[in-house]
């Protein structure tokens, strides 16, 4: 390993594109009775395709955004759980709230798209026994180990799950700097080592703090190289580390008590009124921050493509 900081000015890019024939490449085929990772669920939409979500509240999954698209109807998604034991009623959840992290522009001119991020509102809680992730409050390192898990290319009932070593991160971290994008190689120097393809978009990366896993990031693209001088084609996967986006996801994943909506109703009110008597000049919205110019040499990027069902 170790190359990616020096080849990756000429990969290329991409939304992590459906292959009918593969699955998390690598790794192995996560239990159905195994509870580790039974919070890790596919999404399945009514016009076609199997991606990946991860629960993050008791009715909230977070994924990632280029899966659900711009002005996406809940109605098409379905959110589905298989661990073994559950009723039939404990493992399928309709989407009723898609929740957009702003600021996402998608994959443009083969750059890394950030804020890459979509949280789903269920609607009912899941059962007690599966498990709900809990964010990293510390952001990925170099060299660190991460654990991978989604549903790419296998369907909405087979899981896979496999490790990885985090080998680049943007922006560079430093002082006033964290990164919010991370990449890593796949080189097959391990048994369990893995990669994502097709349905992989929006399933979770895992590290284990202190023997409790915890939600890292979410992978959110593909990338590949096809000729390393002495090397070969050579490619991997990436996305967007939570530990930058918690205030987002934090605030997404707030459900209102009944009691509290009309409270909350008026103080939106009121705030617009104020908003209004103030005559506050009007920013225009914040832009994600474009990545690095090393992610500007994409030689060409692939957009999400629903599978076959």
């Amino acid at each position: 390993m170790n190359q990616l900081a020096r080849f990756l000015g000429a990969t290329l890019l991409c939304a992590l594109p459906a292959l009918p024939a593969a699955a998390l490449e690598g790794g192995a085929v996560d239990s159905n009775a195994d509870p580790t990772f039974a919070g890790v669920g596919s999404l399945s939409r009514s016009t076609g395709g199997t991606f990946s979500g991860v629960l993050i509240g008791s009715r909230h999954v977070l994924t990632a955004q280029h899966v659900v698209g711009a002005g996406a109807s809940a109605s098409q998604w379905t959110f589905n759980l298989n661990l073994d034991g559950l009723a039939s009623g404990d493992r399928t959840f309709a989407v009723t709230r898609i929740i957009a992290a702003p600021g996402f522009v998608g994959f443009v001119n083969g750059e890394v798209a950030r804020n890459d991020l979509t949280v789903l509102e269920l609607d009912h809680d899941v059962p007690a026994g599966v498990p709900i992730y809990g964010l990293s409050d510390s952001p990925l390192q170099l060299g660190q180990e991460i654990t991978l898990v989604g549903y790419g290319g296998t369907g909405a009932t087979v899981k896979r799950r496999g490790t990885n070593i985090v080998e680049f991160l943007d922006p560079t971290p430093g002082p006033g700097a964290s990164a919010d994008v991370f990449a890593y190689d796949f080189d097959t120097d391990s048994a369990n080592q893995a990669t994502v393809v097709g349905g992989d978009s929006g399933s979770p990366v895992f590290v284990n703090e202190g023997g409790v896993w915890k939600l890292a990031a979410i992978s959110t693209f593909s990338w590949t190289n096809p000729d390393i001088p002495g090397t070969g084609p050579v490619r991997g996967g990436g996305g967007m580390i939570v530990s930058a986006y918690a205030p987002w996801i934090q605030q997404a994943t707030v459900v209102p008590e009944p009691a509290t909506h009309a409270l909350f109703a008026i103080g939106m009110l009121m705030l617009v009124a104020c908003i209004r008597a103030m005559k506050l000049r009007r920013f225009p919205s914040a832009t994600p921050q474009p990545a690095r110019e090393i992610f500007r040499r994409a030689q060409n990027r692939m957009t999400e493509t629903p599978r076959a069902r």
